[in-house]
Formats: structure tokens, sequence, C-alpha cells
């Protein structure tokens, strides 16, 4: 299975989302596969200083470069997870029945985008994605096996 979480410039909140949900997935010893886009970016800009740092204090040391969605994303791509709503109502069209939203998953709404603000802001950011990740892990994983 193939998981690509997926926010606006695939800087701050999506490359989180990946190397929280890495951790996760290598702790259980599942084998799921993640990756993260960006539905407004281009290739090749580093993960925002903040996400860096949190991810690290984490325990999780992780490299990061951005990268869109493309066509071969989509096509080996089990599921995409936005994080917010107007990015899974955008990746609709090109990803139908696959593309799901944080908020899918759990009452606490959509992931805003901390970019630009203060490090307390980044770092609610990722508690708020790792809050969450047990429970988008494990009912995509039930999804995937039913589906098979």
């Amino acid at each position: 299975m193939k998981i690509v979480f997926v926010c606006t410039g695939n800087t701050c909140r999506s490359p989180l989302a990946q190397a929280i949900a890495q951790k996760y997935i290598e702790d259980k010893g599942l084998d799921i596969d993640v990756d993260s886009a960006g539905l407004s970016c281009s290739y090749g800009h580093a993960m925002a200083e903040y996400s860096q740092k949190i991810i690290e204090t984490m325990g999780i040391f992780f490299t990061h470069t951005s990268q869109p969605i493309t066509q071969k994303m989509v096509d080996q791509t089990d599921y995409f997870v936005t994080m917010e709503r107007w990015q899974k109502e955008a990746l609709m069209s090109v990803a139908p029945n696959k593309t799901f939203c944080v908020a899918d998953f759990c009452n606490e709404g959509d992931v805003a985008d901390p970019y630009g603000q203060s490090l307390q802001v980044y770092q609610d950011t990722a508690d708020k994605i790792d809050r969450v990740m047990p429970t988008i892990i494990e009912q995509l994983l039930e999804k995937y096996d039913t589906r098979r």
C-alpha cells in the first residue's frame, strides 16, 4: 500500500505527516510506503526549518525536497490524505475514490498551514498530525484490505 500526504507547498505539513507516518509504520512493522507532495509547488524546495527541527526532536531523521503531484504519482498511489478539505476537493478530480482529508479521520478539523508562523504553531501542527496518524493508518489499512 502507498499513501501520499498532501498540502499546498510540500514544505511544512505534508512532510511532517510523511515523517510521522513513516515512524509509526516502522514502529508497528507495517508494509506501507509513504510519500508527500504539494498541490501548488515545484520540485526541490527544502522542508521548512521549523518542521525539520520538530521531527528531529521526535527522533526522526528525514531529508525532504518538495515535489508536485504528477499523473505517475496518481497512478502509483493507493491513497492520498490532504491536510485541508479544499485540497481534497481539488485532488478528487484526478484521484477520485482514493482521496481523503485528515478531517475525515478525526473530529479535529483541517490541519491549518503554519507557514510563516512561530515554532509553537508548527509544534501544535505536528502534535495534531501525530495524534491522528494511528487512526489514519489503521483505517486506510482496513479499506485497502477490503478492496483486495
